[in-house]
């Protein structure tokens, strides 16, 4: 298997992407232009950083066996994989640089904060995922973290409107990362994985999956109503039958990991669309 089969798609490009490029359709909302030069480095810096949170994935389940309890004919990871997770980060890390003697000193601040959760969610010796906080970590980094990020770079201050999108975008990833942890519930708790679906229990973790679904509606129709969000961005409600969908599938698959696909990959579809209806909300506003 090459390096490419073995980067996820699906969270790689869709969950680490999106969540940038909503920062920059609020600028643009706020000021009706961007400036391409640092749109396109940012968008290179994110791009560095999630090659590393990948490649340091692979390599750190490989090594604790998580990936490979029930499934013993995975191909072994190589060693280069960890130096070239370094190599991104520390590419990453001079684009953040540039920005940052270019915008101000928050950018180096959202940069090590994001650094911190690319290498340390698995690899030692916080490992984030292993003490119950994987998930608070994610919702953070691909929320606000990025959001505001990447709106700083563009108008150089931190506002009340993207720190609000950043929280919908960072709840509704938090909980797309319950939902996929409950496949590997077992594999998980026998290396140590002590994340939220192992402490809490599979049912208990649909629970809070519906909690944090719920919040992010709420959230979204609290923006439309007090203005803070385009109204144009309540479109995103139609995925509420898919959710319902979902939530029923899983509940009755938890046990069935391949059944459980289905519930993953529709919330998945929901995220997608949540961030793109906020995005092209702003990108239309006035």
């Amino acid at each position: 298997m090459n390096l490419i089969e073995l980067i996820r798609y699906r969270f790689f490009l869709f969950a680490g992407l999106l969540p940038f490029l909503l920062g920059q359709a609020v600028a643009f909302g706020a000021r009706r232009k961007l400036n391409q030069l640092r749109f396109w480095l940012g968008f290179a810096g994110i791009f560095l950083v999630l090659v590393a949170v990948e490649l340091f994935n692979e390599y750190f389940d490989a090594k604790e066996g998580g990936d490979r309890i029930f499934s013993q004919n995975q191909p072994e990871i190589p060693g280069w994989f960890f130096k070239l997770g370094i190599l991104a980060l520390g590419l990453a890390f001079i684009i953040g640089l540039y920005l940052t003697l270019q915008t101000g000193w928050p950018v180096l601040l959202f940069s090590f904060l994001g650094f911190l959760g690319a290498y340390f969610y698995v690899g030692p010796p916080i490992r984030w995922a292993y003490r119950g906080f994987g998930e608070i970590v994610i919702g953070l980094c691909y929320g606000p973290f990025m959001v505001l990020g990447s709106y700083y770079i563009q108008l150089q201050r931190v506002d009340f409107v993207p720190f609000f999108i950043s929280i919908i975008s960072g709840l509704s990833m938090f909980c797309l990362a319950i939902l996929n942890e409950i496949p590997d519930y077992y594999q998980d708790m026998l290396v140590g994985k002590r994340n939220l679906v192992v402490k809490l229990g599979k049912q208990r973790a649909i629970l809070l999956l519906k909690l944090g679904l719920a919040g992010v509606f709420a959230l979204l129709a609290l923006g439309v109503v007090l203005k803070i969000i385009p109204a144009t961005a309540i479109v995103a409600i139609v995925t509420l039958p898919w959710i319902l969908k979902s939530i029923k599938s899983a509940e009755k698959n938890c046990d069935n990991p391949k059944a459980f696909l289905f519930a993953i990959n529709t919330i998945v579809v929901v995220h997608i669309v949540i961030v793109l209806s906020l995005g092209i909300s702003f990108l239309g506003s006035k």
